[in-house]
């Protein structure tokens, strides 16, 4: 087979068509992407402030159930005392 100018422009015009295609659909995957990386951007931000908000609420949380617990403690601690006294008291009695 020969290959004559006419052959060889046919190519070189279907091998630039080709190429040219091919980066037109790279371009356009690559445009895509950008929209998925700033939809992604997006929600992690929002993945941020929601994390935010329950970091705040466990804090909340945290610090009613201590103060539950002290104040549990507390009465705890006044009943032992109470007991202990009365336990003193009937052992006097009893000596």
């Amino acid at each position: 087979m020969v290959m004559n100018e006419e052959i060889i422009t046919d190519l070189k015009q279907f091998i630039s068509a080709s190429i040219s295609q091919q980066t037109a659909e790279i371009r356009g995957d690559i445009s895509e992407l950008r929209g998925d990386v700033g939809e992604i951007r997006g929600d992690i931000s929002e993945l941020r402030g929601d994390i935010k908000r329950l970091d705040n609420k466990i804090d909340d949380l945290s610090a009613s159930v201590a103060e539950a617990i002290e104040v549990g403690h507390e009465a705890t601690d006044r009943q032992l005392k109470n007991h202990d006294s009365r336990i003193c008291r009937l052992e006097q009695k009893a000596a």
